[in-house]
């Protein structure tokens, strides 16, 4: 049994459906030693905030594969702080912008959204969970 301090809720924001990449990475998490809250497809800010005031996740991890995420991500750092969750760690990766876009602009623009990491166009999962660690270590010390 994992503690509950390693709990992270992840799922696909927007009309994204793509679950097969959702599934493979909640894999990926469980064996790296974390507990995943996979929400599926289709969530909003709101579904992500609620899954962590029942599960009490200190993470989340939100993914967008359709290249949707900058209209469905807008203003979550805002939302969670309203709720009194901004310091849990938000996390976003995957095809995150439609277009070619230079990384560093769509970093800076999730960014502003409230995202503490931005993963774009990422070569694997394994720098996620390697940040996640780390930055779940730096909280707990």
């Amino acid at each position: 049994m994992l503690p509950r301090d390693r709990g992270v809720v992840l799922g696909l924001v927007g009309n994204d459906i793509h679950v097969v990449a959702n599934r493979v990475l909640a894999i990926g998490m469980a064996e790296n030693g974390f507990r995943p809250y996979n929400l599926g497809t289709n969530n909003t800010v709101d579904d992500f905030a609620d899954a962590v005031l029942e599960t009490g996740a200190r993470a989340v991890l939100v993914a967008s594969v359709n290249g949707e995420g900058e209209k469905s991500c807008a203003g979550f750092g805002d939302r969670f702080a309203e709720l009194g969750l901004g310091g849990v760690l938000r996390y976003v990766g995957g095809n995150l912008a439609l277009g070619e876009r230079p990384t560093a602009e769509v970093v800076a623009r999730f960014t502003g959204y409230g995202f503490h990491r931005v993963f774009h166009q990422p070569e694997g999962f394994q720098p996620v969970f390697d940040a996640l660690e780390e930055d779940l270590r730096a909280r707990a010390g």
